[in-house]
């Protein structure tokens, strides 16, 4: 049986939580059209858009999930136009008008995609439920080139979305093998995958051994504990006995994945025996 205690005021905690998750979300999700709107108005006042612009811009599509306008911004700096605007200007005309205006600007300035704006396309696509499209971005544009550990972190967090914890752990080796230093970060997402991958073992093996690491990567850990195929709920003792022992406390987060595993749990021992 597990034995660990859930107190009353952890659930309402978590409860909170997801409530300012939601409040968050419903805040940021417009603010590429605000974006798009200084772009544009930059052009009528004969300003160019540089890098660092076209990087704000990219950074409202991946607050707000617009993966397909991140793709497409990002192609238009690659200079693919010509299919840009005919493959998306029939399925969706708002965004044909915004691509328009981006286009514009980049033949009377054109200006190229550099670290940060890969890293933000590739994370627009992640939030964006186009995980697949960013690890395509990562394939096509930044594998065999040099990478920094920011797009890498950025295509593991894809790989945390879709649960491909092979495709994970080939990227993670390469960039070590690259010499790029890991941190919590692609370490947590790297976890994440192998967790939604059904091979917690692996990321059961990685939040003890990891030399960076933080409560992000056991939460990912316990994120699908219980479900089918994935860590049985007896394992979450010894995950929080490893998360103390490494000089974590657990959080909201992780008592909130520690009562979702325990019904997961419960539910599928129930459809069993039905």
């Amino acid at each position: 049986m597990v034995s660990f205690t859930v107190h009353p005021i952890s659930v309402f905690l978590a409860f909170l939580a997801c409530t300012c998750d939601s409040l968050s979300a419903f805040a940021s999700k417009n603010r590429w059209q605000k974006a798009e709107q200084v772009v544009e108005s930059m052009s009528r006042a004969n300003a160019n858009a540089d890098i660092v612009t076209y990087n704000t811009l990219m950074k409202a599509y991946r607050q707000s999930g617009e993966a397909r306008r991140a793709h497409s911004l990002l192609l238009l700096m690659l200079g693919v136009e010509s299919y840009t605007l005919s493959s998306l200007s029939s399925s969706s005309p708002s965004l044909a008008r915004s691509l328009s205006m981006l286009l514009k600007h980049l033949q009377q300035n054109p200006v190229a995609p550099d670290v940060i704006t890969f890293a933000e396309a590739i994370q627009a696509c992640a939030n964006g439920g186009e995980a697949r499209l960013g690890l395509r971005i990562y394939d096509k544009n930044v594998a065999a080139k040099d990478s920094s550990i920011v797009i890498v972190g950025a295509a593991l967090g894809c790989c945390a979305k879709v649960g491909d914890w092979a495709k994970a752990l080939r990227i993670f080796h390469a960039s070590s093998s690259a010499m790029l230093q890991q941190n919590a970060v692609t370490v947590a997402s790297l976890v994440g995958a192998c967790a939604k991958g059904s091979h917690w073992q692996i990321g059961l093996e990685i939040v003890k051994r990891a030399p960076v690491i933080n409560e992000v990567a056991f939460n990912n850990l316990l994120a699908y504990m219980g479900c089918e195929n994935n860590m049985p709920s007896f394992m979450a003792d010894k995950v929080m006995a490893i998360m103390r022992a490494r000089g974590f406390t657990p959080d909201v987060r992780t008592y909130r994945r520690l009562v979702a595993g325990f019904f997961s749990f419960v539910t599928t021992v129930h459809e069993r025996h039905t």
